[in-house]
């Protein structure tokens, strides 16, 4: 007897980045939780919004896999030491990742970071983040890689979240067709991390998809993409928001789009098509 066809289905995770940015961006993310469309988000819990609309989030705890967005671009660090720019304001990724391949960041610093963000979850939600990634993938580069895994290796084991890396084959990002040359870039930046998650066998994504210049006009197009060869556990990323853009956000209107087709039944259309359902990593 053939196995019935949801059996056969792709799990996959549909993670939203940025909560706690705005109030744009919040306001998205919830309503997508609500009609079950999302089944993971990350938390940047030093962002301006957290403490005040993380409780909102108390709902869906158990509906939706809520982990930590560590955050060292973009946002205010929590700690003071050494992790802005000279005049107060954010590290941008290219400050970032230039002075993580010279090796003149300090792990100590990070990781002390990571524990204020870490903390500041916890604080707000009353249960440790489920996964952990970051904003702009910075904890893939050297030093902040080894902090993060330091950090994780501190932790009890039951309270160790699965950690996301942005690493998929090549020959997968080539057939999607969408930005490769930053998607394989993200992938290979990864890949260290990876196999050092893989060898103390924490939990960890099965591929990832969702890289896109946030330029494109019309959305579905590419989520069809992002659904081609996927597989269970991996992780689909995106940046949802509703109501008017944020201004100054360089994605804004990317933003607006994923949520339209999000909200719509075009997305459940587009998933049973491909044989995809999402689910919370398991």
């Amino acid at each position: 007897m053939s196995p019935e066809p949801s059996a056969r289905r792709a799990r996959i995770i549909l993670n939203a980045d940025d909560f706690g940015l705005s109030a744009g961006v919040n306001a998205g993310i919830l309503a997508l939780l609500a009609r079950r469309r999302l089944s993971a988000l990350s938390v940047m819990s030093g962002a301006p919004l957290w403490r005040s609309d993380g409780p909102r989030l108390a709902p869906f705890r158990d509906a939706a896999d809520i982990g930590l967005h560590f955050s060292l671009t973009e946002v205010r660090p929590l700690g003071s030491d050494g992790l802005h720019r000279r005049d107060g304001t954010p590290f941008s990724f290219g400050d970032v990742q230039a002075a993580a391949w010279r090796r003149r960041l300090d792990a100590r610093v990070i990781a002390e970071e990571l524990r204020l963000q870490w903390g500041a979850f916890v604080d707000v939600l009353g249960q440790p983040p489920a996964h952990l990634d970051s904003h702009q993938h910075v904890h893939q580069l050297p030093v902040v890689r080894e902090a993060v895994l330091a950090f994780v290796e501190s932790l009890p084991a039951g309270e160790r979240p699965y950690v996301r890396t942005a690493v998929e084959r090549t020959s997968m990002i080539v057939r999607r067709g969408v930005n490769s040359v930053r998607a394989v870039a993200f992938a290979i930046g990864g890949r260290k991390l990876r196999r050092e998650l893989v060898a103390r066998r924490w939990r960890t994504n099965d591929g990832f998809s969702g890289v896109y210049d946030f330029r494109a006009s019309g959305y579905r197009p590419l989520f069809q993409r992002f659904l081609r060869g996927v597989r269970n556990t991996t992780i689909v990323l995106c940046h949802p928001a509703s109501g008017a853009a944020q201004p100054g956000d360089p994605i804004g209107a990317a933003r607006l789009s994923e949520f339209a087709y999000f909200s719509s039944d075009a997305m459940t259309e587009d998933l049973a098509a491909a044989r995809v359902e999402i689910g919370r990593f398991a």
